[in-house]
């Protein structure tokens, strides 16, 4: 028994042994891996600092590369559904509450993006028409790889107000003269900033933007509304700050192509009319900006009643029941339906208006209802079904 102890005691002694020099190989190994990779990563930088003297000498006339804005670093990227990702800053999401910021600030960006991305092309082009990434060796290839990165970022960052610009002003277009037009009826959607609307239109009247619901009629925004409308004044605004002087030329002294395009043909090459965008930013703030100022109660159009149809008589007490029990400001209904909307063995609704109070006054609001089917011809009790998306006040 003493010798199987001791057995057992020494092989597990021997392993543990072998677990701690395991450990303490394993340690070494990965210490001598990262001072290797440590000294490797200090030679590279060492030889891109000095590829960089010879592009701020050569290229730059011996001005330091322009600072690098946020919009630009590798820490930045665009995704239009508002993801997040830890240690970036998604730009789109950026732009959707940039009303917080001033003009100035975006003046500001815009000026550093400017001056950094045509420092970028040079030394871009002076790559393409003379080589000078082999002339640095590999730490210039590195240098061209990151430098075109950045620019395709400047890019991207721009392409973003221009997605967010479509969805908030799509209904101001570009003429073949670059003069706008505006769809007077809708002319865009007021955003939140989450990307979506809240039931707000911005349409015209007497040239004018004003508030308008998705039938065109006019609304009247109450205060935490038109709060919203404000913040998306504010952010359409910076669009345009950002906006203005971007007008494609950029890239026109990019490459090759492009400098013979300008030079020997006269051609800019225009990939988008970026001025078109600038001045579509500036129409939509200003419209907004009329609708802002003139937000009134007056403004609401208000309608007739709606009319009852013949299932009004014996569906309305079932359904005035529904709906206040949903709703307490709900004062009356109208079924609007003259027969069951039927689906074969599901079911069969109707639908109608809910008439509730509102400090402007009574608001219909469309609803619908049903009845399940139960089978062998027969239906169960009346039930919510369904919310509309037509809503206005009564006259």
């Amino acid at each position: 028994m003493a010798i199987a102890i001791m057995f057992a005691f020494s092989t597990t002694s021997h392993a543990q042994l072998g677990n701690v020099l395991g450990k303490v190989k394993g340690n070494v190994t990965h210490g001598v891996k990262m001072a290797a990779e440590k000294a490797v990563d200090k030679t590279t930088e060492k030889a891109k600092q000095k590829a960089f003297k010879t592009i701020t000498k050569k290229v730059l006339g011996g001005k330091q590369l322009p600072e690098q804005p946020w919009t630009m670093a590798e820490t930045t990227f665009v995704d239009y559904n508002n993801m997040k990702s830890e240690g970036k800053v998604n730009a789109y999401t950026w732009l959707m509450n940039c009303g917080d910021l001033s003009n100035q600030e975006m003046i500001d960006l815009r000026d550093k993006m400017f001056a950094r991305y045509a420092a970028n092309n040079k030394i871009l082009l002076a790559d393409q028409t003379g080589g000078l990434s082999s002339s640095l060796g590999q730490a210039g290839y590195q240098i061209m790889n990151e430098i075109q990165k950045e620019q395709e970022r400047f890019w991207s960052f721009f392409g973003a107000i221009k997605q967010s610009l479509n969805l908030h002003a799509y209904g101001i277009t570009c003429n073949p003269d670059r003069t706008t037009t505006v769809r007077i009826e809708d002319a865009g959607l007021v955003c939140t900033r989450q990307g979506g609307g809240f039931g707000v239109l911005l349409g015209l009247k007497d040239k004018k933007g004003r508030f308008t619901d998705i039938k065109g009629r006019g609304m009247y925004l109450d205060d935490e509304d038109i709060e919203k409308a404000k913040d998306c004044y504010r952010r359409v605004l910076n669009y345009g700050f950002l906006l203005e002087g971007v007008d494609g030329t950029q890239d026109d002294m990019a490459s090759i192509e492009n400098l013979i395009d300008k030079t020997v043909f006269g051609e800019t090459g225009f990939d988008t009319d970026w001025a078109f965008e600038t001045n579509r930013a500036a129409m939509y703030a200003k419209l907004l900006g009329e609708a802002i100022a003139s937000n009134s109660p007056a403004n609401l159009e208000k309608l007739a009643m709606p009319k009852a149809g013949s299932m009004n008589k014996s569906l309305k007490a079932k359904a005035l029941a529904l709906a206040k029990a949903d709703d307490s400001t709900v004062v009356d209904v109208v079924i609007t339906s003259n027969h069951w909307n039927v689906k074969p063995l599901e079911r069969r609704s109707v639908s109608g208006y809910i008439i509730r109070n509102t400090k402007l006054g009574k608001q219909a609001s469309s609803r619908s209802w049903c009845q399940d089917y139960m089978g062998g011809g027969k239906y169960g009790s009346l039930r919510n079904y369904g919310v509309g998306t037509d809503s206005f006040y009564v006259k």
